[in-house]
């Protein structure tokens, strides 16, 4: 069962603020001044210790985190994998199963209360999960080269096409989607920028040894990268359009997956196995190990702050 973190004697000055301030405001001020209170918990897919891990074992695990690593299990999938949450707080997870002799993938949606409907099914191998804040879902294809859009209702439609093999997405504020596409052989691999019209322009072209894993924008708009190789690239984002790159930090073996959190912490899945935090100041410390109980972590996802409702 989920963890409710926002304590009721702070509902009261909540309410005041909301009527203050518009919406987008009431969140901003929510943020300011609770997020020590109201802190944001990290769900996280994988697998519970379970040696089968066959499309028709159905082992899978929703790790939830609290702020302090406090962990338990929200939901319980076949064979998870992508995961991401839209503005509502509604949880997206693809799902791998065998129906028959045919491996069948969904998404799965979670509401707030861990309630579990079937969002969408009939997927090809899709690799990567993005939701907007009203309810739209963007799930990349490896196999194909294409982004797929689904709305609140699940009427799908083909948003872009054309790439080789997408590893990683993620949304700024303003409803842009940023795809990290895999080298192909004969160029290099790049990073793309796709407008809600569907129009696309190259945000950056990676270098040769890249290998994208995952893309994320912390709460200052500023992109950060998720190398196979271990290290977190960060984009920052400003007037000018050439946007300069750093290494922001590494983890031992593979960055995997990695989401900010609206306090400026940074989660990062390393090799299955561990998750790291780092403060914006690229400080690294342990946050989860799977060693001591078997546990595998594959993507990660944090909750939206609590706000006006």
């Amino acid at each position: 069962m989920k963890t409710k973190l926002t304590e009721t004697k702070f509902e009261p000055t909540l309410s005041l603020i909301c009527r203050s301030f518009k919406r987008a405001a009431c969140c901003a001020a929510v943020i300011l001044i609770y997020s020590g209170v109201a802190a944001q918990n990290l769900f996280v897919s994988g697998y519970g210790g379970e040696e089968d891990r066959s499309l028709d074992a159905c082992f899978g695990k929703i790790f939830e985190f609290t702020w302090d690593g406090a962990e338990s299990i929200f939901a319980n999938p076949c064979n998870p994998s992508s995961v991401a949450f839209d503005g509502a707080g509604n949880l997206y997870v693809m799902d791998w199963q065998l129906i028959g002799i045919h491996s069948q993938i969904f998404i799965d949606k979670y509401n707030p209360s861990g309630v579990e409907t079937i969002f969408a099914s009939g997927l090809s191998l899709p690799s990567y999960l993005a939701a907007d804040r009203t309810g739209n879902v963007f799930v990349g294809d490896y196999t194909n080269g294409i982004i797929y859009k689904y709305t609140p209702s699940g009427s799908r439609t083909t948003f872009a096409s054309g790439l080789y093999h997408p590893v990683g997405m993620a949304l700024d504020s303003v409803g842009n989607l940023f795809v990290a596409d895999n080298a192909n052989g004969s160029s290099q691999g790049s990073i793309y920028e796709y407008h809600p019209d569907g129009s696309r322009v190259t945000f950056a072209v990676l270098d040769p040894s890249d290998r994208p894993a995952d893309l994320a924008f912390d709460s200052g708009g500023n992109l950060y990268m998720a190398d196979l190789g271990g290290n977190i690239y960060e984009y920052q984002i400003g007037i000018l359009r050439r946007y300069p790159r750093t290494l922001f930090g590494s983890v031992p073996n593979s960055a995997q997956s990695l989401a900010w959190d609206s306090s400026g912490n940074l989660f990062v899945v390393d090799s299955g196995n561990m998750i790291y935090e780092f403060t914006s100041q690229a400080v690294r410390t342990p946050f989860a190990s799977g060693q001591t109980l078997g546990e595998t972590f594959e993507y990660l996802a944090v909750q939206p702050p609590v706000c006006c409702q």
